[in-house]
């Protein structure tokens, strides 16, 4: 886990999975409007940022970061105590765009996919490494 905030001094491992995947459904929206409404924007119209910092935004990053706070907490072994007053209370206004950024890297990192160390040793795609050798000088 890469991405936390910190909140009143704690600092809050924030982790992205499939669980947390379905608890924002749940909770925010469906994926495709929930991100839209964690950035403030318009999902109809993603230029539309009119919606910064109004009581629904407010609302869905506090959700936010509540629900991948809470992740972090219980897989770090943390107690899982985070609510949406205590994060809108600790959250100061200056802070809300480095916390969004910071819901979107963990988001980021649990979409992204790793490879197993042992896959690494050999090429995972044999294909993908015959074009790699080609783009290199020399190759």
């Amino acid at each position: 886990m890469g991405a936390n905030i910190t909140i009143k001094g704690r600092v809050i491992p924030l982790l992205y999975t499939t669980l947390e995947m379905r608890d924002i459904q749940r909770d925010i929206a469906p994926i495709g409007k929930a991100i839209p409404l964690v950035l403030g924007r318009n999902a109809e119209n993603e230029k539309d940022t009119s919606r910064y910092a109004s009581a629904e935004h407010l609302d869905a990053v506090a959700k936010m970061i509540r629900i991948l706070g809470n992740a972090g907490l219980e897989e770090a072994g943390e107690n899982p105590d985070l609510t949406e007053k205590k994060i809108l209370r600790g959250l100061k206004p200056m802070e809300i765009a480095e916390a969004i950024n910071a819901c979107m890297t963990a988001i980021n990192e649990g979409l992204a996919s790793e490879i197993p160390d042992k896959a690494k040793d050999g090429p995972v795609d044999v294909t993908l490494e015959e074009m790699k050798k080609k783009e290199t000088p020399g190759g």
